[in-house]
């Protein structure tokens, strides 16, 4: 797919940085600003394809900014991302298509992460909404494939697993993540379709680097519907039996909000799946609502830290010090550490210091075919 031009602007660095960030992994090419001059400049200059924009900055006139992309940017989908309160930000989308703007949506700061993404992911996919019914049919025609991102042992300074991601091979809209289809996906028992081919995929890929000498762990993201059927233990070891996998070569991601939901049917499970001898990370710490002592209760293996905080820990002292406590704590509780979101040699040499274990980020690699994976794992040495 052709990379697609996002313009963003924030007054602030940080959450610029990052929503640029989330962008890149969508497949856009993102241009960040907090200047209003050099944001009208880059309109002329270059149309982007996507705008996020942040109405409630210090000296800008946010209706006055509507009112000049209507006249440049009428049919560019306008995300509007903002601290405002929900009302105030309902009413700046139903002005922005007053004017006749194509309006993305709106999301309020704080954001999540996986909220961002879902909503950039949803305007890449291109013009029309997704449905359950174009969803069912994909998994139908087994459109549905693998993506695998490498992870990195920061003390080996080897390739050591991959985090198997959900991707659609749509036949017009190009390669579709799992973002924008997931979330519909889980207001259904779609999503029980779903994770049974990745699950499938997944574990038979698996199977078949073992034959080839290549053996590395994987990673697998569960829905929260997932983690809380308690037939999933038996159902996934009944798997790894058919394919001859050791359950210690999969580890298991939820998101820290999943882990939330039902404490005790997800003990039930969680439990149920270690005793099994499957490792369990929590995904995306630090940006949900848990409770530290609803944490420790659970069985997880590892902690994952959200690339919120480490993509901008070089230049915010605040995710800085949210990142090595994070690191510290888990370690203290005997968890294995993964940072996301690596993108430049500095911060994987900073989460070095910081004795973090695993790193994943587009400096060491970008999810991949599995027909790609293999050449990358053998073929070449990590970045340093």
């Amino acid at each position: 797919m052709v990379n697609r031009k996002i313009l963003v602007m924030d007054d602030e660095p940080m959450v610029c940085e990052v929503i640029c960030q989330v962008a890149r992994s969508c497949g856009y090419e993102p241009f960040g600003t907090g200047d209003p001059g050099k944001f009208e400049a880059a309109i002329r200059r270059d149309p982007p394809h996507v705008v996020v924009l942040d109405l409630a900055m210090p000296g800008v006139d946010g209706v006055e900014i509507l009112r000049k992309l209507s006249a440049h940017l009428a049919n560019i989908p306008i995300l509007i991302a903002s601290g405002m309160d929900n009302r105030l930000l309902d009413a700046a989308r139903q002005l922005g298509e007053a004017r006749g703007l194509k309006m993305a949506g709106v999301i309020q700061k704080p954001f999540r992460v996986e909220e961002l993404r879902a909503k950039l992911e949803k305007a890449v996919a291109g013009a029309g909404e997704l449905s359950e019914e174009m969803i069912e049919k994909a998994v139908e025609r087994d459109e549905l494939d693998l993506h695998y991102q490498p992870y990195l042992d920061l003390e080996s300074r080897r390739i050591v697993g991959a985090e198997a991601l959900a991707r659609w091979n749509h036949p017009e809209r190009g390669i579709v993540s799992s973002a924008a289809f997931i979330p519909l996906a889980e207001k259904s028992a779609l999503i029980d379709r779903i994770t049974q081919v990745v699950l499938n995929k997944a574990i038979a890929q698996l199977a078949r680097w073992n034959q080839s000498n290549m053996p590395v762990d994987i990673s697998i993201n569960l829905s929260a519907k997932s983690i809380h059927d308690v037939d999933f233990p038996d159902t996934v070891f009944s798997i790894c039996q058919q394919h001859a996998i050791d359950p210690a070569q999969i580890t298991f991601e939820l998101t820290e909000t999943a882990a939330m939901q039902d404490p005790l049917t997800l003990l039930d499970v969680l439990t149920r799946l270690r005793l099994k001898g499957f490792r369990l990370a929590i995904d995306d710490f630090g940006t949900g609502y848990s409770s530290l002592a609803q944490l420790r209760r659970l069985p997880f293996s590892e902690m994952k830290v959200d690339l919120s905080f480490v993509s901008t820990m070089l230049t915010s002292r605040d995710s800085e010090i949210i990142v090595r406590t994070i690191i510290d704590m888990a370690h203290n509780l005997g968890l294995r550490t993964v940072a996301e979101g690596v993108e430049n040699a500095a911060t994987l040499d900073h989460l070095v210091k910081l004795s973090c274990d695993l790193a994943q980020g587009y400096h060491i690699a970008r999810p991949m075919p599995a027909d790609q994976f293999a050449p990358f794992l053998t073929g070449r040495p990590a970045r340093q």
